[in-house]
């Protein structure tokens, strides 16, 4: 469960701060407000587990652009979708996403999370790399791949340990729609959504 902090752990700023504060900044601060929530003796407890989990999420989503992470998944696929489509397929993978790490903050105990350096392309891309560090000394690497729009930077993709978020969700939609449909892929992605809950 570890390897998902670095992802759960960033809150979102107030929009008009963002434009100041450099990619570094701005994920740093962030992991430690998520840490802030971890923390918190209020919302620790199974019973705790719901009101827990959407105050991370209201915090966590502002940074990430899901249509950005949509878009990507989705590859050459994207752009023969209607508008509708798309609209219901960032909702979707939205969810896929919030399903995928909030839950995982649920044993949370104790991990630190570290900067390591930034890297920032022509003011556009930046890289913000970090490492999560387990009580037992485990490490694992986690990098932001980041986009400024307008010098509000946001995530548009997480690197574990090497592994791009993105390209093994498009890996595997790609798969299916090989063989299948974009309804077929939307029903599927519904179908598993729906066994889980």
């Amino acid at each position: 469960g570890s390897i998902f902090y670095g992802v759960v752990l960033l809150i979102g700023m107030s929009p008009f701060l963002w434009a100041a504060v450099d990619p570094g900044t701005l994920v740093m601060e962030t992991i430690d407000r998520g840490l802030t929530v971890l923390k918190d003796s209020s919302l620790k407890g199974a019973e705790k587990a719901q009101e827990r989990r959407q105050r991370l999420w209201k915090e966590i989503s502002p940074i990430f652009n899901f249509e950005e992470m949509s878009k990507r998944a989705l590859g050459q696929h994207w752009k023969k979708r209607t508008p509708e489509e798309k609209r219901e397929f960032v909702e979707l993978f939205t969810n896929i996403m919030k399903d995928a790490y909030i839950g995982k903050t649920d044993t949370y105990s104790g991990e630190k999370i570290v900067f390591l350096k930034e890297k920032n392309d022509d003011n556009k891309y930046a890289t913000v790399q970090t490492k999560i560090i387990s009580n037992t000394g485990a490490e694992v690497l986690v990098d932001y791949r980041m986009l400024s729009n307008d010098g509000k930077w946001t995530i548009y993709d997480v690197i574990i340990e090497g592994v791009s978020l993105v390209n093994n969700y498009r890996s595997q939609f790609n798969n299916i729609l090989m063989k299948s449909s974009f309804e077929e892929l939307i029903q599927k992605i519904k179908d598993k959504k729906g066994k889980e809950e």
